[in-house]
């Protein structure tokens, strides 16, 4: 029993890890900060029962069995977006919002206003409408991102990274159908592996 069990946990890690896709795009200073796009994660609470967590130094899904260490970055479950710290996870995972900012405009992560996961609601990056990354239009009833959101990250082993999220769609779309496929986060970020908190 034991063992199937282990085959099982196994082999739903492996069909996360293949149902999404990253681009890399490797450094082109001398920072080592690296920008990856993300496409696909999936995030169905649902089906899954559970967070899907990520690590941001090598764009992994991490199983479910670590969840309760430092391997994992960022959890994703529906529109919820957590941190490795406090009532979470062991690490020092904390965000930053930052609001009506360009993305590539943002440099260096600053020394304050960190916010962890000090209880489970609200998350360190607020959920509902407006309130973190997303605006839930009722009319059509589908999920956008705020536009100038950008989303500051400490990972749980303490370095650095700025994320934005893209779509909540699967694969994307231009024009969101709102009997599309959703929590399929697809996202870009820039990690900076040497633990300061410029990113160029």
């Amino acid at each position: 029993m034991k063992t199937l069990h282990i085959i099982i946990i196994s082999f739903l890690a492996f069909t996360l890890v293949v149902s999404c896709s990253k681009e890399v795009t490797e450094p082109t200073n001398t920072n080592n900060a690296r920008s990856t796009t993300i496409s696909n994660l999936p995030a169905d609470t649902g089906k899954t029962g559970h967070f899907t967590f990520f690590r941001l130094s090598d764009s992994s899904i991490v199983s479910l069995a670590d969840s309760n260490t430092t391997k994992w970055d960022l959890g994703f479950a529906s529109t919820t977006i957590i941190v490795n710290s406090g009532v979470r996870g062991p690490g020092q995972g904390a965000a930053i919002v930052m609001r009506q900012t360009d993305f590539n405009s943002v440099t260096e992560a600053p020394e304050t206003g960190w916010v962890t996961e000090t209880q489970l609601a609200p998350p360190a990056i607020p959920t509902g409408s407006d309130n973190g990354w997303y605006h839930y239009e009722g009319a059509t009833m589908t999920i956008t991102p705020v536009p100038g959101v950008v989303l500051l990250i400490r990972t749980a082993d303490g370095k650095y990274a700025k994320m934005q999220v893209i779509s909540y769609y699967k694969d994307a779309p231009q024009v969101i159908d709102p009997n599309g496929q959703t929590r399929m986060y697809t996202f870009k970020y820039v990690y900076q592996p040497d633990g300061t908190k410029k990113f160029q």
